[in-house]
């Protein structure tokens, strides 16, 4: 065992006291990727809706639940 990696277990165990996590996503990393899912499910939905009028149905359901998403980083923004 090097010296590098006592440091790296030390800073671990010190991270775990302290109750941070390797992955702290700030609220604001939370809304960019919501966005960034509702863009591309958004222009999913409207390709399928257009591109297959026999699925129109499920091209609704995509934009759908994007649109959920959306509401989802709304409220982050807004409420929280």
């Amino acid at each position: 065992m090097n010296n590098e990696e006592r440091e790296r277990i030390i800073e671990e165990a010190l991270a775990q006291a302290h109750g941070k996590h390797k992955y702290n996503l700030s609220r604001e990393q939370v809304r960019q990727v919501l966005n960034a899912l509702f863009l591309i499910g958004a222009a999913v939905g409207i390709v399928v809706y257009f591109a297959l009028p026999l699925y129109s149905v499920y091209g609704l359901c995509i934009i759908f639940v994007a649109m959920l998403l959306k509401m989802v980083e709304f409220f982050i923004r807004f409420m929280l």
